[in-house]
């Protein structure tokens, strides 16, 4: 039923005024328009919201704005449940506000996966969200707290891969993402209940230490949710994520204490 919903908001069926225009899908048209040069927003089309991303994102992006544009809309449509059916959180479709990652075509639920995965599979899934979002790229510090070292260092390492090579191959775009980072007071709604962004990042860290310590990895979206840079009914879909990190049987390494051997016993190190 919340599918449907959304459905029927993207279609113009129910009228929906998050995005200020006649365009629902706002935030996906902006990754599907976005020009060779994605940081001049004065040759968006009316009604798509800034770019705002690094240009690596355009890159796996590609392949889905070779369709028509209402081809793209339902398959990104479709991605989108699909992510809140994955990590079973399909009832947020249903929920308004918490909807409003698919209504728009934004990337939160797709962050939402990231976190999963790099708790689970591979810690370079912090990278995608380090070049979208930014400042969620904070959850890296559970590696630290951990003293997952190794994790960690493939966090950052594979982010700085990818940005090192971006600026090889288009250095005056890649500055120009940066630039964009700089200006974001100005250009975009930093507004958050529990204070300026600097010490939300605190906050977050500190609540992520927390979580990682004591084996909580349902806290670590929520500590994500005080670290976005503005707090929009879309960030929300971060909590999407939980369900997943919640299971029983999830795969996140449980923090390795060591103890002393037993006497006249052989013991292996770590």
């Amino acid at each position: 039923m919340g599918a449907a919903y959304c459905a029927a908001v993207i279609l113009g069926v129910v009228p929906f005024g998050g995005c200020g225009g006649d365009l629902t899908m706002c935030d996906g048209a902006a990754y599907y328009y976005a020009p060779p040069d994605p940081y001049r927003w004065d040759l968006r089309p009316e009604g798509v919201a800034p770019y705002r991303y690094a240009p690596a994102f355009l890159i796996p992006f590609a392949p889905l704005r070779l369709l028509p544009w209402e081809v793209f809309v339902a398959v990104w449509f479709a991605l989108h449940v699909g992510a809140f059916i994955w990590l079973r959180a399909g009832w947020m479709l249903a929920v308004p506000g918490l909807q409003d990652d698919v209504i728009r075509g934004n990337v939160t639920v797709f962050l939402a996966v990231a976190i999963v995965l790099a708790l689970t599979r591979s810690a370079a899934w912090w990278m995608p969200v380090l070049l979208t979002k930014v400042t969620p790229g904070i959850g890296a510090v559970w590696h630290l707290a951990r003293r997952e070292w190794r994790e960690f260092a493939i966090a950052v390492g594979a982010t700085v891969v990818v940005v090192a090579i971006g600026f090889a191959l288009s250095p005056a775009v890649w500055s120009e993402w940066l630039r964009s980072l700089a200006a974001g007071p100005e250009t975009y709604e930093v507004g958050h209940p529990l204070g300026p962004l600097a010490l939300r990042l605190v906050l977050a860290a500190l609540l992520i230490c927390f979580a990682a310590i004591t084996d909580r990895a349902w806290l670590l979206p929520v500590a994500l949710l005080v670290a976005v840079p503005g707090l929009w009914p879309l960030n929300f879909a971060l909590l999407a994520a939980i369900p997943r990190l919640m299971a029983p049987a999830r795969e996140t390494r449980p923090i390795q204490r060591s103890e002393p051997p037993s006497a006249g016993i052989a013991t292996d190190s770590c």
